[in-house]
């Protein structure tokens, strides 16, 4: 199998994505955290040397809210705990076609951490080249500084935002990036209605990487040939959802490499939006 390298794919963020090769030759840098973000299970069976295993609440305000991200006194705890300071270079991984890590590069650039990083085709790809691997439990060994700005406007968006955009007719695009079944209500989530937030075009997140068992990201020209065939201007603001902010970070960082200069992701997403009935929706259903 062979994979195009991020230069290759011609992304227009030169510090983002990182190769199984950067992170085998800076795994040692004392400034270096290396967090898993997969679940325990997966992590103790088999994880890069040196990781940490985080559990998912770092990008929620809690297990049983499931939607929107810590505030920032609970943030500063979360990556207090992880060792994080203000020098610390973040790198992220998982099993899940980068899709954790994406959201944890979200979180940090929301709160002001910009040097983080996500590993291009994560373990799959470095399981695939034979590097090594380890099994157990690694924890920190030091209390982090990690001192969180206030929070960037310019990522985020939330529900009053697009109830606005809906009411003045705003020429701001909305991209949906569940899958075929969540925005023709069939499969709710677990949430209390299905369909869709109006305006919103659909392409689901997954479209945007390789197929196989080792998932890329694909290049910024796939990108933009994706995005253009549902009508989307790189050039006009857009916002992104899914069910809880996760897969629409996702979505944020795809079109941000691929030269979208103006992105948000809604972060609480379809379970804050699908629960308010004062939210108008279209529902396939009926």
């Amino acid at each position: 199998m062979k994979f195009k390298s991020i230069q290759e794919r011609n992304y227009k963020l030169d510090n983002l994505l990182v190769s199984t090769d950067w992170l085998s030759d800076n795994i040692g840098d004392k400034n270096l955290v290396l967090l898993d973000l997969d679940t325990k299970e997966e992590y103790i069976k088999s994880h890069i040397p040196g990781s940490i295993n985080v559990i998912d609440n770092y990008y929620k305000t809690s297990l049983e809210d499931r939607t929107h991200v810590q505030d920032i006194d609970q943030i500063k705890k979360t990556f207090n705990d992880l060792g994080i300071t203000s020098e610390s270079i973040v790198v992220g991984y998982d099993r899940s076609a980068c899709l954790y890590s994406f959201r944890l590069a979200w979180v940090l650039h929301y709160y002001g951490h910009e040097n983080v990083k996500v590993l291009d085709g994560g373990f799959p790809k470095w399981v695939y080249e034979k590097k090594s691997v380890e099994a157990g439990e690694n924890t920190s060994t030091s209390k982090g500084d990690f001192q969180p700005k206030d929070p960037d406007p310019t990522i985020f968006s939330d529900k009053k935002t697009l109830i606005k955009i809906l009411e003045d007719n705003e020429d701001i695009q909305i991209l949906d990036v569940r899958s075929d079944d969540e925005r023709n209500g069939i499969n709710l989530r677990g949430g209390k209605r299905g369909g869709y937030i109006p305006k919103s075009v659909h392409k689901e997140w997954v479209d945007f990487n390789s197929k196989g068992d080792v998932p890329i990201l694909k290049s910024s020209d796939e990108i933009l040939s994706i995005t253009n065939s549902i009508g989307l201007d790189p050039e006009k603001p857009i916002i992104t959802y899914c069910q809880g902010g996760i897969r629409a970070a996702h979505v944020f960082w795809t079109l941000k490499l691929a030269g979208f200069s103006n992105v948000k992701n809604y972060d609480g997403s379809w379970r804050e939006w699908g629960h308010d009935e004062t939210c108008p929706i279209i529902d396939m259903t009926k």
